[in-house]
């Protein structure tokens, strides 16, 4: 077929020579009253040159989608697949955009990438309503889908699944191998894509790291110091006695969360190194919501299950709870109910675990949101947010050995922040267990 494709654009080049050749001497004829010039001959000549290329590949492509409609292009599909600009996209759009244009370049109706066994991995599917693949089919056809793929992967194992052909046509083995060919450059570009953001990150990492130094360094470290000296004063002035100790608890509280707080912030990746000791998290959580000073429009909803000792940094961990209330203020606009409940649960490993559920009537959250950027370093939904705070949240939570996560059916219907920690005693077993084993 492209030998044929060959042959025409000949003929059709010859055809292109001798038309020119016909006007380039009527021209010539005109100007210079010759019947014959050799400058007509080069004219002709030249033109057909130029277009005798594209006219073979112009031939060649008709013929290729008229004839050989399921075959793929591998080195269009790269270019289609735009590796350079994928890195431009928003970090959480990555994975669907890339799994879009693969299914645009082989016609497949959908497809999905599962990285569920590399840490921390997930699964995307493009379209989202894409067929689910269960975590043990990587060894095993699926009858949604054509094909499995086995992507590059340096510490574990990903898959890129591919549905059926828009058209119906059947895969043969060349079309298999320029897909393997082309998953592997899909793997590079997403690799490249997420290397680039994480880049990105680090950059915005060391700006905010020099901003908050230069904060601590002046204006912050001012207002702490004007805090405690009013803290101070207050207690030689004549204010009623409870009055008095409220403020100034609440005062001492709010210059200490401030410096853990700047701490933390000149470095959000620093090593969290918690001292593990058994807590009553029933009386922390009654404590911080005694002393919090809460806006007038704004009430609790308290619900304590008494619950054994956790495995806890009392310190670290009331900064986790001022966090998520500072949050579900925030999201009510400083009114509304925010309820407080504790609970003891048991986790997937059938383990017991203390858990902390704080819920509020606020903007809510986006399945999409709390999926792919709730706990990411700079990830905020608030316009004057550092999207720092949940971040540090997470680190503190996970060096207890425990779980933070959300949930929220949508827009205007509140969320809801879930702390598991574990129990004092399972700890102890634990490190028993590990000290014997050493």
């Amino acid at each position: 077929m492209h030998s044929f494709a060959y042959f025409g654009a000949t003929l059709a080049a010859i055809a292109v020579f001798v038309l020119v050749l016909m006007l380039a001497e009527s021209a010539v004829y005109v100007v210079t009253g010759q019947p014959v010039s050799v400058w007509a001959m080069v004219i002709a000549a030249i033109s057909a040159a130029f277009g005798y290329a594209p006219l073979v590949q112009s031939m060649q492509r008709t013929l290729d989608r008229l004839f050989f409609r399921h075959q793929l292009d591998t080195l269009a599909a790269i270019r289609q697949l735009g590796a350079g600009d994928l890195a431009q996209l928003p970090v959480q759009d990555v994975e669907t955009a890339l799994l879009e244009r693969i299914c645009n370049v082989s016609h497949r109706s959908y497809a999905v990438l599962d990285e569920r066994k590399l840490p921390d991995g997930d699964c995307y599917a493009f379209p989202a309503n894409a067929p689910l693949i269960d975590i043990g089919d990587q060894n095993q056809s699926h009858k949604s889908y054509d094909l499995c793929l086995r992507l590059p992967a340096a510490m574990g194992e990903a898959y890129l699944w591919l549905g059926p052909r828009l058209d119906r046509w059947p895969m043969d083995s060349e079309e298999r191998a320029s897909l393997e060919s082309l998953s592997k450059f899909s793997a590079m570009s997403l690799e490249h894509a997420r290397l680039t953001h994480q880049q990105s990150e680090a950059a915005r990492l060391d700006s905010l790291s020099r901003v908050t130094k230069q904060l601590h360094s002046h204006d912050l470290k001012n207002r702490l110091h004007d805090l405690s000296f009013l803290a101070h004063h207050l207690g030689s002035g004549k204010l009623d006695e409870e009055d008095v100790k409220r403020m100034l608890s609440a005062i001492r509280k709010v210059t200490g969360r401030m410096q853990t707080l700047m701490q933390r912030m000149s470095d959000p990746n620093a090593p969290v190194d918690p001292i593990l000791a058994p807590l009553d998290l029933v009386q922390l959580l009654k404590s911080t919501v005694k002393e919090r000073l809460w806006p007038e429009s704004l009430t609790m909803s308290e619900s304590y299950n008494e619950l054994p000792a956790v495995a806890g940094d009392a310190d670290l961990l009331q900064g986790v709870f001022e966090n998520l209330y500072d949050n579900a203020v925030q999201a009510m606009l400083r009114q509304g109910e925010i309820s407080i409940e504790t609970r003891l649960v048991t986790d997937a490993k059938d383990v017991e675990m203390a858990q902390v559920r704080v819920s509020d009537q606020g903007c809510g959250i986006s399945e999409n949101f709390i999926r792919y950027r709730l706990f990411r370093l700079f990830a905020t939904s608030k316009s004057n947010g550092l999207g720092v705070g949940l971040y540090l949240s997470k680190r503190i939570v996970e060096a207890h050995g425990g779980t933070i996560a959300a949930e929220s059916e949508g827009a205007g219907k509140g969320s809801t922040f879930i702390v598991s920690l574990p129990l004092w005693q399972n700890q102890r077993e634990m490190s028993n267990l590990a000290e014997e084993v050493t």
